[in-house]
């Protein structure tokens, strides 16, 4: 699946604004080797490049759209380099001091497996910040897609659709990290409130990332019917401040 690093960025993107503060808890140093996993288009790599300013970070993205969106906002650091590598085939040993990942790891079923790599790349002492959707994380969102499928007739389109996400309880993926030899887990839900202005920035938020495997599957024309009848479900959600809905993302916070 290609990605649009553009419409990814322009859009309101409320996981930059989560991952601020997933990089403000990793508490960044400024001489650490850190591996940013799903680096995407490099915002918080250059926010923890800056924090590292004698370290060396190191993006993996399997978007090749998305790691040259990267390498422009990078290009001047110094410390950063980007591959393009799915988690799932990264194999690093005892080099860096934390692995952040924010907002990726949800497109990846073999979580597990990431994050014993993940272990297997930290040096002793070295530790892991992760964040991404929790499981029924955002209610608003899936009950617009399946309302605005079956809105415009196309369940046939997407009958076979096998979901591109795992979405973890918190208590499944402190297993995960227990179970690949990390200590002092701590994993926890936080809440936050998605306030949009209108239908068209509800409607951009969804195209830059949680629509585009059920779009990938449409013509044109289809897709122009679902995206409409998406987004005009969200007017449920008017409130005085504008559309808004609930978003719960998970934690996890761990060391080797």
């Amino acid at each position: 699946m290609k990605w649009d690093a553009l419409k990814y960025d322009a859009a309101h993107a409320p996981q930059i604004d989560v991952g601020r503060e997933l990089v403000a808890m990793a508490c960044v140093k400024k001489n650490e080797a850190v591996l940013d996993i799903g680096c995407g288009t490099g915002s918080l790599t250059l926010d923890i490049a800056r924090l590292s300013c004698n370290g060396r970070i190191v993006g993996i993205d399997p978007s090749a759209e998305m790691l040259e969106s990267a390498k422009e906002k990078t290009l001047s650091s110094g410390n950063v380099s980007l591959i393009n590598l799915s988690a799932q085939k990264m194999d690093f040993r005892d080099e860096f001091d934390l692995v952040f990942s924010n907002s990726a790891l949800q497109w990846v079923k073999e979580q597990e497996a990431v994050i014993a790599l993940a272990y297997r790349a930290l040096k002793n002492g070295g530790r892991i910040a992760v964040q991404l959707p929790a499981k029924d994380f955002c209610w608003g969102l899936t009950d617009n897609i399946h309302s605005a499928s079956a809105a415009v007739d196309l369940q046939p389109e997407f009958s076979k659709l096998e979901s591109p996400w795992r979405f973890p309880l918190k208590e499944e993926f402190a297993g995960f990290l227990k179970d690949a030899g990390f200590s002092g887990i701590n994993t926890f839900y936080k809440d936050y409130s998605l306030v949009f202005e209108s239908i068209n920035d509800v409607l951009e938020w969804g195209e830059s990332a949680a629509l585009r495997p059920y779009l990938a599957l449409l013509d044109v024309k289809k897709q122009e019917r679902f995206k409409y009848a998406f987004a005009m479900g969200f007017e449920n959600y008017r409130t005085a401040k504008g559309i808004e809905f609930g978003f719960r993302r998970l934690f996890a916070f761990a060391e080797k």
